[in-house]
């Protein structure tokens, strides 16, 4: 789920163009892609969205699951994405965001430099001629802006529901060519205890807006099931 990133320089990277039909190419293998809390509901229309335990801080992070085997991602056919959204995270590939490391407040923008998309010939240049920020460039520093208060409102909802032990880790019991498999490391809001919160507990789940992304994140569940016949229809 995680790429190299270097800070953006005009004098290193001012030759770069990114060719957009290539930026795809860099999840071809991910079974996991990074979901923002606000685009759950459409996310949720085309794939299971579940939760993962970060294993050196410990906190939560939202994932849509493409694949139920690793190294996969069977909404890409032909270099095109079969579904219905694309997760904002992905769109503005190959930059990003990194913290600066001589100011941890800071922000920077960021290239994955071993990007497929990124080339010196054809597409949408980083910078003009005289060295300012392209269009291009500005464009997908306000969408990089979006994304990054997108995910701080993300990391509160998994805190949220970490805080009132709602996600629990799950087992998948799923059909793969004909044999059962078992899928670990995903966490899943537990129905039962979500039933069990208090008033209080709940009303809090109320004013942060988290239900509509909870229920999201439960009826997607269904989504498994596609992922199966995905599978099996690729042989």
């Amino acid at each position: 789920m995680s790429f190299q990133v270097s800070p953006l320089y005009r004098e290193k990277h001012a030759h770069l163009k990114v060719d957009s039909s290539k930026v795809l190419q860099s999840i071809a293998a991910q079974h996991l892609l990074p979901v923002l809390v606000g685009e759950i509901i459409r996310v949720a229309g085309d794939l299971p969205v579940l939760f993962v335990k970060h294993s050196a801080t410990g906190q939560f992070e939202l994932v849509a699951l493409t694949s139920l085997e690793a190294g996969k991602n069977l909404l890409l056919k032909d270099g095109q994405w079969q579904g219905m959204y694309l997760p904002r995270t992905v769109r503005n590939h190959p930059l990003a965001l990194m913290e600066d490391a001589n100011n941890s407040e800071q922000l920077l923008i960021a290239l994955i430099e071993s990007s497929p998309a990124l080339n010196a010939v054809q597409g949408n240049a980083l910078f003009n001629s005289d060295g300012s920020d392209s269009d291009y460039l500005k464009q997908k520093s306000e969408a990089l802006t979006q994304v990054f208060h997108g995910m701080q409102l993300t990391k509160a909802f998994c805190q949220q529901l970490a805080e009132l032990n709602l996600l629990q880790p799950q087992t998948l019991k799923v059909m793969m060519a004909g044999q059962p498999q078992e899928i670990q490391g995903l966490y899943c809001i537990d129905e039962q205890r979500l039933n069990q919160l208090s008033d209080s507990e709940f009303n809090a789940l109320k004013d942060s807006h988290a239900l509509p992304a909870i229920y999201a994140h439960l009826m997607s569940l269904q989504q498994l099931q596609r992922l199966s016949l995905l599978h099996a229809s690729a042989g």
